[in-house]
């Protein structure tokens, strides 16, 4: 198989972030690097990734952007996935959203992350995308701690998931527009697609801060890429990092 002189394919790799921030030399905007087995993965905030035979595990390799705006970058590669299926995939407007800060749901349902990174002089985005997972047999197995109401696989909505190449040639032209957009203008730009996408939005949720818990419901996400949280006691926060711990989805469209 021949593939585009963007990609990098590696039949196995710990981590395709990784794995890209210690070759960032040799790579351009643009490049991609691509494994079918990741064996060691890294999600946010440190916590360990684990991808199950099916999961599309692909990293990114941008121009750099300022660290501020690397938050900005992975709600940008959310809404890249989106619009990569949407273009693959016959599905309602309502069926994909964003749940701050990096993941991509399906009908409420995890079915991708995202890890943005920075290394001078270049920024690597890392995509996990549930393809073709066969998520009763991983759970059946105890190897990670979810239930079927919290992941989902493009393989239970659709008989012949997209492949693999086509996914990443949609994947690399959103994200490439997406950063564009960003390097001249910020976050406005994505703004109105991104609250569109907003799953949190309107829904009472739990976060984990610095400072601790913050119980609330979903405001939306402002132009620094922070999710706004209307608290019980009628204050509205800003967090610029945190983690839901829990939230009640609003299956919008899905009733």
């Amino acid at each position: 198989m021949s593939f585009p002189p963007w990609l990098t394919w590696l039949d196995e790799c710990a981590s395709t972030n990784t794995w890209a921030l210690q070759h960032i030399d040799k790579f351009k905007q643009g490049d991609v690097v691509f494994t079918p087995r990741q064996t060691s993965g890294r999600g946010q905030q440190g916590r360990l990734w684990y991808a199950p035979a099916g999961v599309l595990t692909a990293s990114f390799i941008l121009q750099p952007i300022a660290p501020a705006e690397l938050p900005l970058l992975s709600l940008a590669a959310g809404l890249a996935v989106i619009h990569a299926l949407e273009d693959l995939i016959s599905l309602p407007a309502s069926a994909l959203g964003i749940k701050w800060p990096n993941d991509v749901l399906l009908w409420g349902r995890k079915l991708a992350g995202v890890l943005g990174e920075a290394r001078l002089p270049l920024a690597v985005v890392g995509v996990g995308l549930n393809r073709q997972v066969d998520w009763e047999m991983v759970l059946a197995a105890g190897t990670i701690n979810l239930t079927p109401e919290q992941v989902t696989s493009l393989s239970e909505i659709t008989a012949t998931p997209p492949d693999v190449l086509p996914l990443l040639v949609k994947l690399r032209d959103y994200l490439l527009q997406a950063h564009g957009v960003i390097r001249h203008g910020g976050l406005a730009g994505l703004l109105p697609q991104l609250r569109q996408r907003d799953v949190l939005y309107g829904c009472p949720l739990i976060v984990s801060t610095g400072q601790g818990n913050l119980t609330g419901a979903g405001a939306g996400i402002d132009e620094l890429g922070r999710l706004l949280v209307q608290s019980n006691n009628g204050s509205l926060q800003a967090l610029a990092a945190g983690r839901v711990l829990r939230w009640e989805a609003l299956r919008r469209g899905q009733e």
